[in-house]
């Protein structure tokens, strides 16, 4: 099992300040979405990124193989509704803290 960095790339720079209402519902589907691999654990954390170059979210992931990765992207409503592009890139030493659970 190895960690990765799935990035969201939005398809346009300013997009976090201008998403249609459309747009929207489709991102707080994606937010939803992502709520189950963080509750299987593997998700660490996920979150928009405020780049003031463009638009770009990020999650760092654990999975077994490129097939569970595609598959995540496929099942993201921002990837089935065309938001941006998604990639990974593998984390190859991650260290990760044993953070208490949230009171």
């Amino acid at each position: 099992m190895s960690w990765y960095l799935y990035r969201l790339t939005a398809h346009r720079p300013d997009f976090a300040e201008t998403m249609s209402e459309a747009e929207m519902a489709t991102m707080m589907e994606h937010v939803d979405y992502w709520r189950g691999p963080l509750a299987d654990g593997r998700v660490l954390i996920y979150s928009p990124v405020a780049d003031p170059e463009r638009s770009w979210g990020l999650c760092v992931v654990r999975a077994e193989s490129q097939a569970e990765l595609e598959e995540l992207r496929d099942n993201d409503p921002a990837h089935v509704a065309g938001i941006g592009t998604i990639d990974w890139l593998l984390l190859p030493m991650p260290v990760v803290a044993d953070l208490p659970a949230h009171a």
